[in-house]
């Protein structure tokens, strides 16, 4: 069952084959069986059985909330949740109880989705391995399989890969076709090797990829959830800015921070997009035009899709195993009718310098907030105004955060106009 999409979940919580307390119950006992793999910082279980007893009457009296009304969802812990703790990873906010929820958590409570829990991150989403955490790191779900045991040994096949209908499937060769998880073999520990789930958002990519989960929010500043997503084996999207109100979302950098949506099927992206997007009033970056939900029909055609490969992007150190991925991918779009093309994107070398630039300015802005007076961590050392600054944020902040905003600090003395400059001359080559 928890293998399932949200939306055949959905289907049969409304013919009556499956109660929303059973799938939130067999998702609690994945979330128990996985907790190896540090998915969650705060699980809501209890709460969630509740809310998922709501929706079971709701659904059997014909009055269903949303097609997810019932459905398990995660958040990443940068998300405001009222009352729930929300810590960023981070421990500046370890105790932070917020007395508001974020726009899309308060969205997707409202049409009765069941939260699981606040998922594990890197900390202040500054990372691409949600390693950097206070909590440690998240685990890649893959790792703890007896495939990837056999492939470090140099003995395993390539694992097989199908994708229909906006689905993904993994098959084995018939050998070892019994796929083994954490909890299939006690002899695992934590100390085994293991390999990371992406980040920053690697919690909620692992809480959908093990069943913990159905769909899961992050937050996508430059890859944070499409890498994750990418490395767990799940979908990913970001959605373009200012489709989905950031209100609540703890910022990294606001004008690139993103909400973004883990799930298991195109259909799921599509269900949860259609409830998180629109005008936040909260959120004057948001657009003011309606959304217009949509669904992705089930023969779904890219004969009039043109897609670009960038030159650019075949770049030195691309392995091998990347490129045939990349080649796979845009051999389906050939076959299946797609004009696929060679473009070129001049200015792709200055992006990573751009960005990080950026990046480390609107941290260094964000971060100042953290000084031990509103909220937060506060250090006893408190000898003098300065001093309690200085040692609340050396010891709230990690070396990744303080080396940001250390930097941050310099460009915008120095080169933070030439970075916007080019941050326009970037966008002028899409």
């Amino acid at each position: 069952m928890v293998l399932l999409t949200a939306r055949e979940v959905a289907l049969r919580l409304r013919n009556g084959s499956l109660s929303s307390t059973d799938v939130v119950s067999q998702c609690i006992e994945r979330s128990r069986l996985a907790r190896v793999l540090n998915a969650f910082i705060t699980h809501t279980h209890e709460s969630a059985m509740s809310r998922a007893a709501e929706a079971d009457r709701r659904i059997s009296a014909g009055q269903p909330l949303s097609q997810l009304d019932g459905i398990p969802v995660a958040f990443k812990d940068n998300f405001c949740t009222k009352g729930v703790k929300t810590s960023c990873g981070s421990r500046m906010l370890r105790n932070f109880y917020p007395p508001y929820s974020a726009t899309v958590v308060q969205r997707l409570a409202g049409k009765g989705t069941v939260m699981m829990g606040k998922t594990n991150m890197d900390e202040f989403a500054m990372g691409s391995g949600s390693v950097d955490s206070i909590y440690g790191p998240s685990r890649n779900p893959w790792s703890r399989s007896v495939r990837y045991r056999e492939r470090r040994l140099g003995d395993a096949e390539p694992l097989r890969v199908q994708a229909t209908s906006g689905q993904v499937s993994y098959s084995l060769p018939s050998s070892t076709e019994k796929q083994k998880t954490c909890e299939d073999d006690e002899t695992l520990s934590d100390e085994d090797d293991w390999l990371i789930a992406g980040g920053s958002s690697g919690g909620s990519a692992v809480a959908v990829a093990t069943g913990a989960s159905f769909i899961a929010l992050g937050s996508d500043t430059g890859g944070s959830v499409r890498n994750p997503a990418s490395y767990c084996g799940v979908f990913g999207y970001k959605p373009t800015y200012g489709l989905v109100s950031r209100h609540g979302l703890i910022p990294l950098v606001n004008s690139m921070d993103a909400p973004s949506i883990f799930a298991r099927s195109t259909d799921d992206l599509a269900a949860a997009l259609e409830i998180v997007a629109g005008h936040d009033i909260r959120d004057s970056t948001t657009v003011r035009e309606q959304y217009k939900p949509f669904s992705l029909p089930d023969d779904l055609s890219v004969k009039d899709l043109h897609v670009g490969i960038p030159t650019e992007y075949h770049a030195p150190g691309l392995s091998q195993g990347m490129l045939d991925a990349w080649s796979w991918v845009a051999d389906l779009f050939d076959n299946a009718g797609a004009k696929v093309s060679r473009v070129s994107l001049p200015h792709t070398q200055y992006s990573i310098v751009c960005y990080s630039v950026l990046c480390a300015c609107e941290v260094a802005s964000n971060m100042a907030r953290y000084d031990g007076i509103q909220f937060g961590h506060r250090s006893e050392q408190g000898s003098s105004t300065h001093a309690l600054y200085a040692a609340t944020r050396h010891e709230g902040f990690n070396d990744v955060v303080r080396g940001r905003i250390f930097a941050g600090n310099y460009f915008l003395l120095k080169r933070y106009i030439c970075a916007t400059r080019s941050y326009k001359g970037l966008g002028s080559c899409y």
